[in-house]
């Protein structure tokens, strides 16, 4: 079940930053989730939060390729990580920068999205003889 939830919400966030891009080339900007707004400026506690989690999703995979460099990821593991950081991140940045408190709905939708998506994305061969 929550596979199948995970891609759903998988498709729903790529088909919107599709569109984003797209919308951007034609000089109209929209950011998450409906806001459309004509070569307008986007938020910066949005803009740093998404440089931040980038950032850290960066350092996260540059340690992890030092260290554990043989073991292999899947996609679904990359969005994992990225959208933890990206929540983790959007809740110090809001909360520092005095965020009024509607906008934390953005911050409750990708916990949720996070919550589905490490379930998803677990391995599901077990080793049992450890």
């Amino acid at each position: 079940m929550a596979r199948i939830l995970s891609k759903f919400i998988v498709a729903l966030l790529a088909l919107w930053a599709t569109s984003a891009f797209i919308a951007e080339l034609l000089g109209v900007t929209i950011y998450f989730p409906f806001n459309i707004v004509e070569r307008q400026e986007v938020p910066y506690h949005r803009l740093t939060t998404l440089r931040l989690s980038i950032l850290l999703t960066f350092s996260y995979f540059g340690f992890r390729y030092i260290f554990f460099q043989t073991e292999k990821l899947y996609p679904i593991q990359f969005l994992d990580i990225y959208i933890k950081f990206f929540t983790i991140t959007g809740l110090f940045v809001f909360y520092s920068m005095n965020v009024e408190l509607r906008e934390y709905y953005f911050i409750f939708f990708f916990f949720v999205v996070s919550i589905i998506l490490h379930f998803a994305s677990r391995k599901k061969i077990r080793n049992y003889f450890i």
